[in-house]
């Protein structure tokens, strides 16, 4: 390929990107040749000798953005319709609130993607039925891993805005213009550090291969990532505030494609507390198998099996109650809410004194008690 050939395709691309920054003053390790590179780019060719050269650095870290589609006027249309839908909001929410502000911001997203190869031996637990009994052995087995796993993870604090991750699927990913995106909207700094939130999403992507191989004893097991890739997407999204009763709250709209990203409004107290004291009572009347003991008077197999399940049923319904009512006040939605949980590890006994599990664990025990004594009373009117 001549140099004319090369120059011209050079200026094509950079009438494309519109405007892109260039940075001068590159020196080719092999042919000592001068070189001009685009902003961003990770890897490129020298012009002159061929050699395929590397950048290193933070200013090397390849920088994308989708583009908005999404109007003003059709943003706050979206957030409208979402005051609107379901019965855990406040009645009224959709006229009585009134939009303060709409605003465009382009967040900072760490775009993390590799491939998980690896092997997995161990034995595998089976059963055989013959002659009407049932034996247990093992079977030498091994597993092959092939995963590739694409996350995104906020390079900003977003603790204001809520929206932890967002969905590129589908999405028109360009190369940065900074000048153009500034010209929109507001641009969060990246204040994130790339190798922290690299090396944590190539542990979650190992850990989510590893346990999608269900073996009974594991003997050997090795897996490499590879094709690995960071860089950095800025997305859009519109920032909806309004009021309702004197109260400020806002609404995050995709402005990809008008999805609720995140949505904060205050919740229905009526329907949350017909809610919580219907789920609450189901649950309670479950959980001690009062109904059932009455309904069927037959071996006492079958109410063992039947309370067993009655009461996990029970234990269920109680804890959506309480959730429903005690978090009922605001209502938090979006595509955006994370709802992984980190592993907690060990805790202290005053830690767990105080956490919602240690309340239901109390709830249970005196739903056992009181199905006990319910369960000795209904045995000696048998009896009788």
């Amino acid at each position: 390929m001549s140099e004319a050939t090369t120059q011209q395709q050079t200026t094509e691309q950079a009438i494309n990107l519109k405007k892109e920054k260039v940075v001068k003053g590159i020196t080719c390790p092999s042919c000592n040749g001068e070189l001009d590179i685009n902003e961003g780019l990770r890897s490129f060719n020298c012009k002159y000798c061929g050699t395929l050269l590397l950048t290193k650095g933070e200013s090397g870290t390849l920088k994308f953005y989708v583009p908005r589609k999404l109007k003003k006027e059709e943003a706050i249309t979206k957030a409208q319709n979402w005051l609107s839908k379901g019965m855990s909001k406040a009645k009224g929410l959709k006229t009585s609130a009134k939009i303060e502000d709409a605003f465009l911001v382009f967040i900072p997203y760490w775009r993390v993607r590799a491939d998980v190869v690896g092997w997995i031996f161990g034995q595998e637990k089976r059963t055989r039925t013959s002659n009407g009994r049932t034996t247990t052995y093992y079977v030498d087995v091994e597993r092959k891993i092939q995963n590739s796993f694409e996350r995104t993870y906020s390079a900003c604090d977003v603790a204001e805005l809520g929206v932890k991750k967002i969905n590129l699927t589908g999405d028109t990913i360009l190369p940065v213009d900074f000048e153009s995106l500034q010209s929109e909207g507001m641009m969060f700094n990246i204040i994130a550090s790339e190798k922290e939130a690299f090396e944590f999403a190539k542990k979650n992507f190992a850990a989510e291969s590893r346990n999608s191989i269900s073996l009974y004893n594991v003997t050997f097991e090795h897996y490499d990532l590879v094709r690995e890739n960071i860089d950095i997407v800025y997305y859009p999204l519109w920032v909806i505030r309004y009021s309702f009763e004197n109260r400020t709250y806002q609404v995050v709209v995709d402005g990809e494609d008008g999805t609720i990203c995140y949505g904060k409004a205050p919740g229905n107290n009526l329907y949350r507390a017909i809610i919580g004291i219907l789920s609450t009572g189901a649950g309670m009347f479950m959980a001690t198998f009062f109904g059932l003991f009455v309904l069927f008077a037959v071996d006492e197999k079958f109410p063992f099996v039947a309370f067993l399940i009655s009461f996990v049923i029970g234990i269920f319904l109680i804890s959506r109650g309480y959730k429903k009512f005690r978090y009922g006040g605001e209502v938090e939605e979006g595509t955006g809410i994370d709802d992984s949980k980190k592993s907690l590890g060990i805790i202290s006994k005053n830690e767990f004194m105080k956490t919602e599990g240690f309340d239901i664990a109390k709830n249970v025990a005196a739903s056992v008690v009181i199905g006990s004594v319910i369960s000795s009373l209904m045995n000696s009117k048998r009896r009788f």
